[in-house]
C-alpha cells in the first residue's frame, strides 16, 4: 500500500499557473506590451484632460456630441464631416496638415483672434474642431434638426471657452490656474443636467470640498482610472452575457467563471497583472476590470432573459431578424438591469482604488496606502472621503440615467 502515500498527493497548481503565464509573455509578450500601452495612453489622456483641460479637447468633445446627437437625421453629411476632421487630425499629428493648411491660408482669419488672445501661434487642432464645430451647427441649422439640444452643446462649449479666458486667461489651453474650478464647474453642470439640481448642488458641495482638501488632482487620476476600466470591463462584459442569454451552454459555463472571479480575493488579481505590465496604472486597470466585470455579465444576461416571450415572438411575427429583435427590443427593455449592472462595475471599480494604488496606479489609492503605510490618519482619511464623494456622484449619475431609459419611464407610467 506504499503506492498511495502520500494521500492525497500535492499538485502543482500554483507552478503550473506561473509556467502557463510564463508561455503566455513568452508568446504574447507583444500583443501585452500593445495593450499595456493603449491603456495606459487612455488613462494618462483622460487624467490629463480632468486635471488641466484644454480648449482643444473640450471642443472635439462638443463635435463628437453634435455628431452623435445628428448622425441619424442626416447621416451622409455627418459622417463625411466626421471623416474629414478625423483625417485631418491625422494628417496634422502624422504630417503636420494641419500647420500646412493654416500657413497657406489669409492672415486675417487668424491675426485677430491671436491679437484677442494675445497668442504667438495658431493652434492647427483647435482650427479643425472649431471648423467641425461649425459645419455640424450649419447641418442642424439647414436641416433643423434638434436645434435646442444642438444650441445647448455648442453654446455651453463657447461658455466654457469664454470662461477659461475672461477667468482664467488661458487660450487654446484652458488650464490657467485654478483649473480645478473649471473642470468642477463642468461636472456640476454635467450631474445638473443628467440628475437634476439636487444632485448638481451636492456635486458642486462635495467637490469643492475635495479641492479644499488639496486632492483634486489625485481624485481626477482616480477617477480616469475608475473610468477607462469600467469601460473596458462594459465592453467585454455586455456582450458575453448577451451570448449567454441566447446559449444555455455558454451560461452553463461562464457562471462557476464569474462565481470564481467574484470570490478571488482582488489581490490575487495583482500577480499576473504585475508580471505581465510591471508596476504602475496598467496593472491597476487590469485588475479593476477583472474584479469588476463578473455584475456587468450577470445583470445583462438576467435583463435579455426576464423579457416576455411573448413580446420576442411578437417581432419574429413581424419578420425582424434576430439582430433587429435584439436591438429594437430585447436591449432597450433590458437597459434599466444593463444599466444596474454597470452601476455596480463602477462602484466595485472604485473599490479597487486602494489596492491598484499598491500597485503604483497613484490617486486616491496611493494617497490611502500611504496613510497606513505612514500610520497618517489625517492622509488616509483626506483620500477616503475623497474616494466616498466620487462613488456617490458616479453612483447617482449612473441612477439618473437608468431612470430615463425607457422601460423605466414606462414602468412609471403604468403606475
Amino acid at each position: 500500500m506504499s503506492w498511495l502515500s502520500p494521500f492525497p498527493p500535492r499538485i502543482p497548481l500554483g507552478e503550473g499557473f506561473e509556467a502557463f503565464n510564463t508561455w503566455l509573455k513568452d508568446h504574447f509578450g507583444g500583443l501585452f506590451d500593445v495593450i499595456g500601452t493603449v491603456i495606459n495612453w487612455a488613462v494618462t489622456t483622460l487624467r490629463d484632460f480632468l486635471t488641466e483641460p484644454q480648449a482643444t479637447q473640450l471642443t472635439a468633445i462638443a463635435a463628437a456630441i453634435l455628431a452623435v446627437l445628428l448622425v441619424r437625421a442626416r447621416p451622409i453629411p455627418v459622417l463625411v464631416i466626421v471623416g474629414s476632421t478625423i483625417a485631418l487630425y491625422v494628417g496634422q499629428a502624422t504630417f503636420e496638415l494641419g500647420n500646412t493648411l493654416v500657413n497657406h491660408s489669409p492672415p486675417q482669419l487668424f491675426l485677430w483672434a491671436m491679437h484677442l488672445f494675445g497668442q504667438e501661434k495658431v493652434e492647427s487642432n483647435l482650427v479643425i474642431g472649431i471648423v467641425a464645430l461649425i459645419a455640424l451647427v450649419v447641418v442642424a441649422a439647414v436641416y433643423r434638426i434638434r436645434l435646442p439640444l444642438v444650441a445647448a452643446v455648442a453654446g455651453g462649449w463657447l461658455a466654457v471657452i469664454l470662461c477659461g479666458w475672461l477667468l482664467f486667461g488661458a487660450i487654446p489651453e484652458v488650464i490657467g490656474q485654478p483649473t480645478a474650478i473649471l473642470m468642477m464647474l463642468l461636472l456640476s453642470t454635467l450631474a445638473w443636467v443628467v440628475a437634476g439640481w439636487k444632485l448638481g448642488v451636492f456635486s458642486l458641495v462635495a467637490l469643492t470640498l475635495v479641492i479644499s482638501i488639496e486632492q483634486w488632482s489625485n481624485a481626477m487620476s482616480t477617477l480616469a482610472l475608475v473610468l477607462v476600466a469600467s469601460l473596458i470591463a462594459v465592453v467585454i462584459a455586455i456582450p458575453i452575457g448577451i451570448v449567454a442569454a441566447y446559449s444555455t451552454v455558454v451560461s452553463r459555463i461562464v457562471k462557476p467563471v464569474l462565481d470564481l472571479m467574484q470570490t478571488m480575493p482582488a489581490f490575487v488579481y495583482l500577480i499576473p497583472a504585475i508580471f505581465f505590465f510591471s508596476l504602475g496604472a496598467v496593472p491597476g486597470v487590469v485588475a479593476t476590470v477583472v474584479f469588476a466585470m463578473p455584475p456587468g455579465v450577470r445583470l445583462t444576461e438576467l435583463g435579455i432573459r426576464q423579457i416576455d416571450k411573448e413580446v420576442v415572438e411578437a417581432g419574429e411575427a413581424f419578420g425582424a431578424s434576430p439582430f433587429k429583435i435584439l436591438t429594437g427590443i430585447q436591449l432597450p427593455l433590458a437597459l434599466s438591469t444593463i444599466m444596474a449592472g454597470v452601476n455596480q462595475v463602477i462602484m466595485l471599480g472604485l473599490s479597487m482604488v486602494v489596492i491598484a494604488g499598491m500597485v503604483g496606479a497613484g490617486g486616491l489609492g496611493n494617497q490611502v496606502y500611504q496613510g497606513i503605510s505612514r500610520n497618517d490618519g489625517a492622509l488616509g482619511f483626506e483620500g477616503g472621503i475623497a474616494v466616498v464623494i466620487l462613488a456617490i456622484f458616479l453612483d447617482r449619475l449612473t441612477a439618473a440615467i437608468t431612470r430615463r431609459s425607457p422601460q423605466a419611464r414606462a414602468e412609471r407610467a403604468a403606475a
